[in-house]
């Protein structure tokens, strides 16, 4: 009903004109969308908060909204208005302050810094980088580990470093749009299979696998399936047994794609591979990000050694991006150290536990 009342006050509405010989900078269905159906109901996005994102927050009052505010941003009025956050990937509860891990955040930003203002490659390298990406490897039971300072470029980055032309990728219909910009950058041949249907991806590998790449028909440079751990707007885990199978049958690699999974899932938070049994070493690419369960930035990367200097050496996200801040690393690392119980204490273990069982309720 909104988009067909939006529609008839279009045919009374008249487009601002663009200077002449122009073509339009937006796209008319996104501006469609945002003069009859976001501004209308605009103040229950971007509402802007003043604590941490903890279990609750203080959000700011603004401006109700009327008929002059739908064209117009709304304003910060003052006072706040105490809320229980349901919109928040703080899984863990680390992104509030927490007695081991915020004094050593704040000892690590004494220390070192806000920034390197460096990439890796040159001055962005830290102890402290070293010590979180072996972290990362144990943790995930890999030989080694990369780490990049923002989630996001994690998969838009270095899934053209390990796909290119001559290579068949064989993606999730729901995959994250991180993937998606990957695999498109790559310039690799995509095939969507439908969600968690392995009979249909099978039937996928099979049929290219047999007729190779396009025209030439020559057998395939590598193939990819990418899949996530969870779906995060499903709320679905991904069929890793039975992945690892495929894998193994059509001689194909697999990429895991965590963000959502790693740190919640499994006894220890180590991710899909101990929730469902399965060994890494099966996996050839764990990738994952430490914006949810940790409470902090970024992504990593994590596989053989040979995988991980491969990245080091062709991925841009740690060639010329500005390196991980030292202060985020070393509250990756306490958080890691918590749920590994070096702080002495349960406490890690009984963050799991609570999410497993706050998910089990809602559920």
């Amino acid at each position: 009903m909104v988009i067909f009342c939006g529609r008839i006050r279009d045919l009374f509405w008249r487009r601002p004109q663009t200077r002449k010989g122009y073509a339009d900078l937006s796209d008319q269905r996104e501006d469609f969308y945002n003069r009859r159906m976001y501004r209308r109901i605009h103040d229950c996005y971007n509402r802007p908060i003043s604590s941490a994102p903890g279990a609750w927050i203080d959000v700011m009052n603004r401006t109700d909204i009327d008929g002059t505010a739908m064209s117009q941003n709304l304003e910060v009025i003052g006072g706040t208005r105490r809320c229980l956050n349901l919109g928040s990937y703080n899984y863990l509860g680390f992104a509030a302050a927490d007695e081991y891990c915020t004094p050593r955040v704040l000892d690590t930003l004494n220390e070192w810094g806000v920034s390197t203002c460096s990439s890796r490659t040159e001055g962005g390298t830290t102890s402290i980088h070293v010590e979180l990406e072996q972290l990362v490897a144990d943790f995930l039971g890999k030989e080694d580990a990369i780490t990049f300072g923002m989630g996001f470029a994690t998969n838009a980055a270095s899934i053209p470093a390990l796909a290119g032309p001559g290579t068949l990728v064989l993606s999730d219909s729901l995959n994250h749009t991180s993937i998606v910009a990957g695999v498109k950058a790559s310039g690799a041949t995509v095939k969507v299979f439908r969600h968690n249907d392995m009979a249909h991806l099978e039937k996928l590998l099979r049929f290219h696998i047999a007729e190779g790449q396009p025209r030439t028909h020559r057998p395939w440079k590598k193939v990819i399936i990418v899949v996530e751990g969870i779906y995060s707007m499903e709320g679905e885990t991904t069929l890793l047994p039975e992945l690892v199978a495929l894998k193994k049958k059509y001689k194909a690699y697999l990429y895991l794609d965590e963000a959502h999974s790693i740190g919640c899932m499994g006894a220890h938070g180590r991710g899909l591979c101990e929730h469902a049994g399965v060994n890494p070493a099966d996996v050839d690419v764990l990738m994952g990000t430490f914006t949810k369960s940790f409470g902090s930035a970024g992504g990593y990367i994590a596989g053989s050694k040979q995988l991980i200097a491969y990245l080091r050496r062709h991925c841009p996200a740690h060639l010329y991006a500005t390196s991980m801040a030292p202060g985020v690393a070393q509250q990756i690392i306490s958080a890691i150290q918590l749920l590994q119980g070096q702080d002495g204490t349960n406490r890690g273990a009984a963050k799991i536990k609570q999410l497993h069982d706050n998910a089990n309720y809602f559920r």
